[in-house]
């Protein structure tokens, strides 16, 4: 189904996000290249319906029916090349040789394909479904592919060589359709690979916003120029310039509200990735601890998840740069334990280095305070960062190590310092400067087997400095690599205080032992409105013997709760965006209620919305804590094991004492 929602997603934004192209003002006229982009736009709309239809009919295993769509399906897949070449050429204003013969090349692959899929009805030469409904591609499907693969490739090349050698409209227009080709290349090179990911889908969902945000600041500008000579014509003077000042308090308003559609496109797009990744990485966590899954299947599930985490980080580096460039991204003053930190981290990182081959040595140097005031969950980030890139550029066998001391203090402040070495393949000394730079990549370095946005060390960089810190880097080609983080931190007064609870409601808990608790037995409310991701929970909980009762909306959970007598749930297990009732309204209502436990139960946020500001609404209104989807097992586990444990600790010290 993941198949199909992506589809439905990507449909949806190219409608967004070129409503102004399918839904023209009254009396504008198209211009030619206009009509041929509407045009290319219609077919991509069409092939993004069956590419959705395509996952839903697999999904039900409507066999004939399906046959029949995929055969659609590919029509729509050589359709879009098709308009795609007539509208270049257009664009571009490519009379040439390459011009005649791109045209060409997607009217032969048109005609070709069409003649494949008939011929497909009576032998399998481009696709087929075996005796288990597994889809199958035969020889003429990788060569249709490869096909498309060598237009965007050529037309890549030519026109980031036009790019080099032009200025103004020509060069923006070829380097935004070189950039098109770049990245379909390499979408349809992994769709060859991964036959039913949707990887092709995708590079048009991506490739379009590009190329609508070139194309309608080109038409923008023409239409400038003509409402100019217009006015000219037309209008006086004076009045000319009274209506130059509207059109210019239009376009800041329109600004204005493309800064803000921006965010919200932001916000709501990592929300709706995350829900559709947090049911594959779950349901892949699920079939890797299915006993009867044979090692090869484990391997391909492995792989994956891998990807879906690799997914996650660029989407989390584009967040991140985003809310860095306008402003947006906060830094937190709030006490933390700093050994609770270092746990989180070393915990990742030695499990990363114990299946890479790698020795991880983390050690404290000197006297380090247990509490500390700043934004821990900030520091984790660059922390997990730069050992992460340590781990993945240090070959098996290799040393990694983390060295934490205390530099410095001064008015009621601390510099602590935080230095990652690795023996790694380290780094030129040419290459040394740009390091921080967005983007920035070392050419002779193997990012590219790995994976990389090239965003991770700019952004690393902004968040120290946003903690009052600095960073700085040594490195050797062949030896290694040191970073140097630096962070200034306030004093805790609650550094002579055992208290290292950190809920609210419990801190009368001084000095108290806690020890995590068994989830066996244990009952939880969970409220969860999309039926697939509470599935997906109730389905890992139940691997650690845990009874779940399900609340489809806020509403229903805060009456569940309610319902039942004190210590019946140890814990809630709470949706943010729910129909009815939302997951914020409906734990202030459970902690308003006049009930033993209704303050002290722990409620934990399992959500997709992950940036700083939803973290904070959550803590306002009563939860304990905040875990974004996609949920990890492990962290689900643990979160549930120390909470209830603190919640059950409070209990037993409030209880009278006979």
């Amino acid at each position: 189904m993941t198949y199909s929602v992506i589809g439905l997603l990507a449909a949806i934004i190219l409608i967004i996000t070129n409503r102004d192209v399918f839904w023209t003002p009254k009396g504008v006229t198209f211009s030619k290249t206009q009509r041929l982009y509407r045009n290319f736009l219609l077919v991509v709309l069409g092939y993004y319906i069956t590419d959705g239809m395509w996952g839903v009919l697999y999904n039900l295993r409507l066999m004939d029916i399906l046959y029949v769509e995929t055969i659609l399906f590919y029509v729509a897949m050589a359709a879009v090349l098709l308009f795609w070449t007539q509208y270049v050429t257009a664009y571009l204003e490519s009379k040439n040789a390459f011009g005649t013969i791109l045209r060409y090349a997607g009217r032969i692959l048109f005609a070709i394909e069409v003649v494949v899929l008939i011929v497909n009805i009576f032998y399998p030469v481009k696709f087929w479904f075996d005796e288990n409904y597994a889809y199958q591609t035969g020889v003429m499907g990788y060569f249709t592919l490869f096909a498309q693969t060598l237009i965007f490739l050529i037309t890549s090349i030519y026109t980031l060589r036009v790019t080099a050698k032009s200025e103004g409209k020509v060069r923006r227009r070829n380097l935004t359709i070189g950039l098109f080709g770049i990245a379909m290349t390499a979408m349809i090179i992994l769709q060859i690979e991964f036959p039913l990911w949707p990887c092709y889908t995708i590079g048009y969902m991506f490739g379009t916003c590009l190329l609508h945000s070139f194309v309608v600041e080109d038409e923008k500008s023409e239409y400038r120029k003509e409402l100019e000579r217009t006015l000219q014509r037309e209008k006086a003077q004076k009045q000319e310039l009274a209506e130059s000042r509207e059109v210019l308090k239009d376009a800041l308003d329109s600004a204005e509200s493309a800064n803000k559609a921006k965010t919200a496109f932001l916000s709501n797009m990592s929300h709706e990735i995350r829900t559709p990744m947090n049911a594959i990485i779950g349901l892949n966590s699920i079939a890797l601890n299915d006993p009867t899954a044979s090692e090869e299947v484990k391997k391909y599930l492995e792989k994956s998840v891998a990807s879906a985490h690799h997914l996650l980080g660029i989407i989390n580096d584009i967040l991140d740069m985003s809310r860095i460039e306008s402003g947006r991204m906060t830094v937190k003053n709030e006490e933390f334990l700093l050994d609770d930190a270092l746990e989180q981290v070393n915990g990742i990182i030695s499990e990363q280095c114990r299946d890479k081959g790698l020795v991880y040595d983390h050690r404290k140097v000197g006297k380090i305070d247990k509490y500390y005031i700043g934004d821990a969950m900030k520091l984790k980030q660059v922390l997990i960062n730069i050992l992460g890139n340590a781990v993945k550029f240090t070959p098996e066998g290799g040393t990694v190590s983390l060295v934490i001391e205390e530099k410095a203090r001064f008015d009621k402040k601390a510099v602590v310092e935080f230095v990652i070495s690795d023996t790694g393949i380290g780094m030129s000394k040419e290459f040394l400067p740009h390091i921080f730079e967005p983007f920035s990549q070392e050419e002779s370095s193997p990012t590219g087997k790995y994976g990389s946005t090239g965003l991770g060390m700019s952004i690393t960089k902004s968040i120290v400095e946003l903690m009052n810190g600095t960073i700085t880097v040594d490195s050797e080609k062949g030896k290694g690599t040191t970073f140097s983080v630096t962070i200034t931190f306030e004093e805790s007064e609650k550094n002579s205080d055992d208290n290292d609870i950190g809920m609210p409601a419990l801190n009368d808990m001084s000095g108290l032992d806690i020890n995590n608790a068994d989830l066996t037995g244990r009952r939880v409310l969970l409220a969860e409105d999309v039926s697939i991701n509470a599935e997906i929970i109730i389905m890992l909980l139940s691997m650690r013997e845990m009874e779940v009762d399900l609340a489809e909306n806020g509403q229903i959970a805060v009456d569940l709760f309610a319902a039942h007598e004190p210590g019946y749930y140890a814990a809630i297990l709470m949706d943010m965006r729910m129909p009815v009732m939302g997951g914020l309204e409906a734990t202030r209502r459970i902690r308003s209620m006049d009930k033993e436990d209704a303050k002290t139960i722990p409620i934990i946020a399992l959500t997709a919305n992950a940036f700083d500001e939803d973290v904070q609404r959550s803590i306002q209104a009563g939860l304990n804590a905040h875990l974004s989807k996609p949920v990890e097992p492990e962290a689900l586990y643990k979160t549930l094991e120390k909470l209830i444990g603190i919640s059950s600790a409070a209990t037993v010290q409030a209880a009278p004492q006979e």
